[in-house]
């Protein structure tokens, strides 16, 4: 298989970690990388010589030998980036989010299928197998109906000043979230958030998605909390799961709940208390054991795949334009304190045609 021949925009935070994951990919090499900051492209000089270095994001766009580009700038920047790089001919995985709005995200995806090249964002924690064995349960029934979930993603920092804490760690848990929902969109989206170190910038945010079957989620953000946590519960009729991202048994299942009963000679009518009474039930605990692969690493081959293929990605156009729309939502919810209608299914006027890879949990 012929080398596919990369450039990245951006080795700032994020930036090396797709740099070492998409130059140790055997049929890959990353030509270019472009950043403005002459320390970071010494970094990249010293760490990776086989790629070479340049301040001219506009010279690497015009190489006719790179067929992709991977982008790991501030948010703000995606759209300008993504479509320039679209314009030029060439594939494009850019770290999430893949806009700022949602008809930025519209307008991409319509210029991806017109060019015919590969749009790819990175969300990454739908290639971990951990959130994929979540996923399995699901699709399997071993939880029972879903009643809600709430997850958490707190550390003490990273503060940044580009976005605010919402558009900065929340988009991973909106695209798990989309991806354990099947890609159905909430119906409604409510927030609060408080900006205690910057005004204006949200570092602390509390917000609350419901889907049209009464599923709720409850996301927490925040940059000021002693410790990190990076954790989500599922709570379901017949068992509950926590997945806990920074703990070595990343998988506890829990056969808890409680069971309606009916009381004895008498049948199940739910609708009178007095035909029923309340179980308590704790059983087992099941600490399920991940194959783990770094979630990077199956992520930049995916991109590749794709790009050899022509397949559409997993976490392709419709996937991040959907995850746009909910983080929007949320940042108006934030900031006008109201409820925010979202629409009923996951596909609009312009992306009801775009590619859509299912949402499996062997994808």
């Amino acid at each position: 298989m012929p080398k596919i021949v990369l450039s990245q925009l951006g080795c700032g935070y994020w930036g090396p970690n797709l740099l070492r994951n998409f130059s140790s990919q055997p049929n890959c090499w990353v030509k270019w990388v472009a950043d403005p900051l002459q320390a970071r492209r010494s970094y990249v000089e010293e760490n990776f010589p086989k790629s070479k270095t340049t301040a001219d994001w506009q010279m690497v766009l015009s190489d006719a030998e790179v067929d992709g580009v991977v982008i790991a700038t501030t948010a703000s920047s995606h759209y300008e980036l993504v479509k320039a790089a679209l314009l030029a001919g060439k594939h494009v995985f850019v770290e999430k989010p893949l806009a700022m709005r949602t008809s930025e995200a519209d307008e991409l995806a319509v210029l991806a299928a017109k060019q015919a090249k590969t749009l790819m964002v990175g969300h990454t924690f739908l290639y971990n197998p951990a959130v994929r064995f979540l996923k399995n349960l699901l699709q399997r029934g071993d939880l029972g109906q879903l009643y809600y979930i709430y997850s958490q993603r707190l550390n003490l920092g990273q503060v940044r000043s580009d976005v605010n804490v919402w558009w900065n760690l929340a988009p991973h848990d909106v695209s798990i979230l989309l991806y354990l929902m099947d890609g159905a969109l909430p119906s409604s989206v409510s927030a609060r958030g408080m900006d205690y170190i910057q005004e204006g910038i949200e570092d602390t945010a509390f917000v609350c998605l419901k889907w049209a079957n009464r599923i709720a989620a409850h996301i927490h953000v925040s940059w000021l909390d002693p410790g990190k946590v990076r954790k989500m519960t599922l709570v379901g009729s017949r068992k509950m799961v926590v997945y806990d991202d920074v703990h070595d048994d990343k998988i506890a299942i829990f056969n808890k709940g409680i069971d309606r009963i009916p009381t004895a000679g008498s049948s199940m009518d739910y609708d009178h208390f007095n035909k029923y009474q309340l179980l308590h039930r704790a059983g087992d605990v099941w600490l399920p054991r991940i194959d783990f692969k770094e979630p990077l690493k199956i992520e930049a081959a995916h991109f590749l795949e794709c790009i050899s293929t022509g397949q559409p990605s997993i976490t392709g156009p419709a996937h991040a334009r959907d995850v746009v729309a909910i983080l929007e939502a949320g940042q108006q919810a934030l900031k006008t304190g109201q409820t925010i209608s979202l629409a009923s299914g996951t596909e609009n006027a312009l992306d009801a045609n775009l590619p859509r890879r299912p949402l499996s949990a062997t994808a």
